[in-house]
């Protein structure tokens, strides 16, 4: 198969990308973004990645070379980050259906897009963060590409390459806390970036409804 991953310089899409790269069920990997991922040089799956250098408000000109089979969004950023909130918008909402119209318009009767949201994502929420992602999943449905997976995760945790104080907060908190996160506060526990990449990896192999919303509980078990 062929893959297509945006994002895949954070803290899942890194993750999520050296599992494509290592498995022998994709062919290529065709990665878009302002920047190029770093592997390991030892990375021996490293000739499948073919890069495409791209901003995000560029993505409605590109013309991918092949049909895309499984495309990943792990785009994600936070206010602090975006600079505003109409910046936040460009890059969660925007960016995101962005990347899914262009993988659609190859018109790939099994296509199967994966993009990760938050935990309470909600288009009617006074929460702008989660009102934001709500919106995305709302619109993103709207589209009708034939497999639409939704990742909900909780706070992730793991390394890092940009500094986010409130979440090294948060994984600092969780180390004294996680063995709390029982019964229904389980859907609250944070989880490692890492494993929710290997959920994505393992969902897009399974045959799910057209639209499957995989919340944090499901994460964890």
């Amino acid at each position: 198969m062929i893959a297509a991953i945006i994002g895949a310089t954070g803290l899942v899409g890194k993750s999520l990308l050296e599992l494509l790269l290592d498995s022998e069920l994709y062919q290529k990997v065709y990665v878009l973004g302002r920047s190029k991922p770093k592997l390991a040089a030892h990375h021996w799956g490293e000739e499948k990645l073919h890069y495409i250098a791209c901003q995000l408000d560029e993505l409605h000109e590109i013309e991918l070379p092949e049909t895309i089979d499984h495309a990943f969004c792990c785009l994600g950023t936070t206010i602090k980050q975006a600079g505003s909130q109409q910046a936040f918008i460009e890059v969660d909402k925007l960016g995101v259906l962005a990347f899914a119209k262009l993988v659609h318009k190859q018109q790939h009767a099994k296509l199967v897009f994966q993009v990760i949201s938050a935990l309470d994502a909600n288009p009617r929420s006074s929460v702008f963060y989660n009102r934001v992602k709500g919106e995305m999943e709302q619109q993103l449905a709207q589209l009708q590409l034939p497999h639409v997976q939704i990742f909900q995760p909780s706070l992730l945790i793991g390394q890092r390459e940009d500094s986010r104080p409130a979440e090294q907060i948060g994984q600092w908190l969780f180390a004294f806390t996680a063995l709390f996160f029982i019964g229904p506060l389980l859907k609250y526990k944070p989880i490692h970036g890492s494993d929710v990449a290997k959920a994505m990896f393992d969902c897009a192999q399974k045959e799910l409804p057209p639209l499957t919303i995989i919340d944090n509980k499901s994460l964890h078990q």
